[in-house]
């Protein structure tokens, strides 16, 4: 999985690449993520979009609950931008959609 990340202004946007998966690869997005909303300053909405993520697993799903958590932590919100409708799907079935902002 690769990732760009870019701030705008107070938006900090994250756009995915690849699968979503836990592993090394899932503690280095976790690390990069929080790294990332604590450095950016002042900050009031993450959106990660992931248009061109694939799959999703519940290692790669919690890596997500922790970007918010460390949204949160700083006073912003995050959301979730162009999930796959398998995704969506999922996180409309565990009433995650709501939690993750997802639109």
């Amino acid at each position: 999985m690769n990732s760009n990340i870019t701030k705008e202004g107070t938006l900090l946007r994250v756009d995915l690449n690849g699968d979503l998966t836990g592993g090394a690869e899932a503690m280095k997005f976790a690390k990069l993520i929080r790294d990332e909303i604590t450095a950016a300053g002042s900050i009031s909405n993450v959106v990660i979009n992931m248009r061109s993520v694939g799959f999703v697993d519940s290692s790669g799903l919690g890596m997500l609950l922790g970007a918010r958590e460390a949204a949160e932590s700083v006073g912003a919100s995050l959301a979730i931008e162009e999930p796959s409708a398998q995704f969506k799907n999922l996180l409309e079935l565990t009433k995650l959609a709501d939690v993750l902002g997802v639109r």
